[in-house]
């Protein structure tokens, strides 16, 4: 068991989960996880609502993890993570997904604005594009 102090209160955290990096991975089997803490964690997957942990999972606190795309059942916490849904388009790129699951901005929105690259869902490409558009661009200003 790992400790940690954040705003004056200590708390245990679990070693085996903790400050790991989980990515595209699936816990669905593991057995020891109801009633620990998570600190720190990446867990982040590419399709929204990914289910990476067993259904009958419960009691666990993820705190400051990664959570991108992955569901989270009713009985367990998150206290500071990120739970970000997004999912690549047809201009290759990762954008946000609004409650609806459609597009809502780009997750590299400031690099599209400064390239002059449209923000706006309505303008990703019908069809799927050979590269991603911000590769397209660059070799276009070139």
């Amino acid at each position: 068991m790992g400790k940690n102090i954040i705003n004056n209160q200590e708390f245990t955290y679990d070693d085996k989960y903790s400050h790991k990096d989980f990515t595209g991975r699936r816990l669905t089997d593991a057995k020891d996880l109801n009633g620990i803490t998570i600190f720190g964690s990446c867990f982040s997957q590419e399709i929204p609502d990914t289910k990476v942990f067993p259904n009958d999972m419960t009691g666990v606190v993820f705190y400051n993890c990664n959570l991108d795309n992955v569901f989270i059942s009713d009985g367990n916490s998150t206290i500071g993570c990120s739970q970000r849904k997004f999912k690549v388009q047809n201009d290759l790129m990762d954008w946000i997904l609004d409650k609806d699951l459609k597009p809502a901005e780009p997750i590299m929105k400031k690099e599209f604005e400064k390239l002059g690259i449209s923000t706006d869902p309505k303008d990703i490409p019908k069809d799927k594009m050979d590269e991603s558009i911000i590769e397209s661009k660059l070799k276009e200003i070139k």
